[in-house]
């Protein structure tokens, strides 16, 4: 402590946090809402790290699902430099109508 200044609990992170999509390629609306991002013609959807969850997928994936994950896919999760869950969306419905939204909220350029 110096003078009366006490160090900051809890600093605000000025990074810009990790988007995970989780998917299984038997999932129809996974496959819709990949299609989705690639017509958009926005660039800053290549932030968003596709996790499968298929059968021989790597063992990592599963547990980032177990760890993030609420319900069913596609789930996009937005997950901080402190690695705790900001903000979820499932379904192809919710993803595809805020992807650019949360882009902009989170300073994605």
């Amino acid at each position: 402590m110096i003078g009366n200044l006490e160090p900051e609990e809890h600093v605000m992170s000025t990074t810009i946090p990790k988007f995970y999509m989780f998917s299984k390629d038997a999932c129809g609306p996974c496959g819709l809402v990949k299609k989705y991002f690639r017509s958009i013609g926005d660039p800053r959807v290549s932030i968003v790290e596709e996790i499968s969850l298929d059968l021989g997928a790597p063992e990592e994936n599963f547990a980032l699902a177990k760890r993030y994950m609420d319900g069913a896919t596609p789930t996009l999760v937005v997950i901080n430099d402190l690695e705790e869950k900001l903000e979820t969306y499932v379904g192809g419905m919710q993803i595809t109508q805020n992807i650019r939204k949360l882009l902009d909220k989170y300073g994605v350029r």
